[in-house]
């Protein structure tokens, strides 16, 4: 009877003893990982997705490859108006899939050596509505710019509506296909020069899209 007795008290006592302060710790740090995840997940589901979170090769593609090479802007043709100066050379391409807006895309034209180009003259790029008429621009000496920056242009509903609707654009306007891109080259002849132009992500989307040879 006593050792009856003696043997539950022993496995009672076995039955109180917790995990050791190792496992214990570890099984903290689990959780709270865990946690931090889950709050994560949910964060950026309320926010649309925390900065760089998406690639903007699945959100943006411009194309075809433009060919033959570059055209001039006619005469009397300028930035406000249509996209270029008169007597540039331009390269206009087509956005075929788009779900961002103005604000997550960075244009930019490089030479074959992987340098920003650099026009002669002044050079730049400007985005036109279904219209045809200009819905932003960025126009400065050379092209080594970037889109939207402090000297990006956005025109008012009498100049260049954006999109169909006459609502002045902004960063946060959607940039869908009816849009199309105009590539002021400046004065000299790109062609066969090796000249190349991608977009970048930017606010919210990160990387590349696939390269474009301007011919």
């Amino acid at each position: 009877m006593n050792v009856f007795g003696k043997n539950e008290r022993s496995w009672r006592k076995a039955r109180k003893r917790g995990v050791s302060p190792i496992i214990a710790t570890i099984l903290l740090v689990a959780i709270t990982v865990v946690l931090a995840a889950v709050l994560y997940v949910l964060i950026t589901g309320l926010t649309g997705g925390g900065v760089g979170s998406k690639p903007i090769g699945t959100a943006f593609t411009v194309g075809p490859n433009p060919s033959p090479a570059a055209a001039k802007c006619p005469t009397g043709d300028t930035f406000a108006a249509n996209g270029c100066l008169a007597g540039d050379y331009t390269y206009t391409l087509t956005i075929e899939s788009s779900s961002v807006n103005f604000g997550n895309v960075l244009f930019e034209v490089k030479t074959g050596g992987g340098a920003i180009y650099s026009a002669t003259g002044s050079g730049g790029f400007s985005i036109l509505n279904v219209s045809g008429k200009v819905a932003a621009q960025i126009v400065a000496p050379g092209l080594a710019l970037a889109m939207p920056s402090s000297g990006w242009t956005v025109f008012s509903a009498t100049t260049g509506a954006c999109g169909i609707t006459g609502v002045l654009c902004s960063a946060t306007s959607s940039l869908t296909n009816l849009y199309t891109i105009i590539i002021d080259m400046g004065t000299a002849n790109p062609s066969g020069q090796g000249y190349s132009f991608t977009t970048l992500g930017n606010s919210g989307f990160t990387g590349t899209t696939g390269v474009l040879t301007l011919s």
